[in-house]
């Protein structure tokens, strides 16, 4: 995993005494979500994905309408990794 659960922390604004048993386990899903979607590895998307998922942690169709919203962002990604090869 690339992003530690401190940075996620950080990101997310987490407050000491909170529950953070699941933060670990939206990490690892956010990693897998950002490399499937892009082929690499990306600290931004992973901690936006993760930010996702752990504030849309009860609505599956808020939770979806969240992550389509960060489909440009995918997209950007690719398009600027693809330039980088030429």
């Amino acid at each position: 995993m690339s992003v530690d659960i401190e940075k996620f922390k950080s990101h997310i604004h987490f407050e000491k005494g909170m529950d953070d048993s699941l933060l670990e386990f939206y990490l690892l899903q956010a990693t897998n979500y950002v490399e499937n979607g892009t082929g690499e590895e990306n600290e931004q998307l992973i901690l936006l994905v993760a930010s996702v998922f752990y504030q849309f942690r009860v609505s599956e169709k808020e939770l979806e309408s969240a992550l389509n919203a960060l489909t440009p962002f995918f997209v950007a990604e690719v398009y600027n990794a693809e330039s980088d090869d030429e």
